[in-house]
Parts: structure tokens; C-alpha cells; sequence
């Protein structure tokens, strides 16, 4: 799964993307993790310029930004 690009962008304070499903909406989200539990995660949102909550299970697709 993406468990690891999770983890990588808390422990290395990387940037990635996310592909997030909230109800019938799929947005593409810019984020740096800063905390991870087992459902969910806190991430600084690039788009939206604010922390947010991320269900993991809503989180279709990871992946490192270049």
C-alpha cells in the first residue's frame, strides 16, 4: 500500500500528493504529514493553506511530489 510515502513524508518532512475521496468528491491534494495514527492522518494542506484530517481508508493514491 502507500503506508511508506506516508511515513517518508512525516519522518523526512517530505511533500507529497495525494489522491482523496470525500463522499463523491476525488481532489488532488499537495500535503506534508505531520501526524499519523491508525485511521487517519494530519497533514499540511497546500491547497486548502491549513492543517486538515485525512481518513486513510478515503486516500486512494500516494506518491512523492518532484
Amino acid at each position: 500500500m502507500f503506508d511508506y510515502v506516508l511515513k517518508t513524508s512525516l519522518s523526512g518532512k517530505r511533500v507529497i500528493t495525494i489522491i482523496y475521496q470525500n463522499g463523491n468528491e476525488i481532489t488532488e491534494r499537495i500535503v506534508r504529514v505531520t501526524s499519523i495514527n491508525e485511521k487517519e492522518i494530519i497533514a499540511y494542506c497546500y491547497l486548502r493553506h491549513q492543517y486538515r484530517h485525512f481518513k486513510k481508508e478515503n486516500i486512494l493514491a500516494a506518491a512523492y511530489t518532484h
